[in-house]
């Protein structure tokens, strides 16, 4: 098994022990997102271009963590 081979496949274990989690699609989605990039990361491959390399609170430009308000 290659690296890259290792990598996809842990990817699909993640993701499926996510939905097993029971969690909110949403937030699947944005901990895959994470996982996917740091994956990229390792392979040494650029981010994919178009993809969000961060995470947006919807309604709020601001971080909280820089005294944004709460949402």
């Amino acid at each position: 098994m290659t690296f890259r081979e290792f990598v996809e496949q842990s990817l699909s274990d993640f993701e499926a022990h996510l939905r097993r989690e029971g969690l909110e699609g949403a937030t699947i989605e944005m901990r895959l997102r994470g996982a996917r990039q740091f994956a990229l990361l390792l392979l040494g491959e650029p981010p994919q271009k178009g993809e969000a390399t961060t995470r947006r609170v919807q309604g709020d430009p601001t971080n909280r963590r820089f005294g944004g308000p709460r949402n």
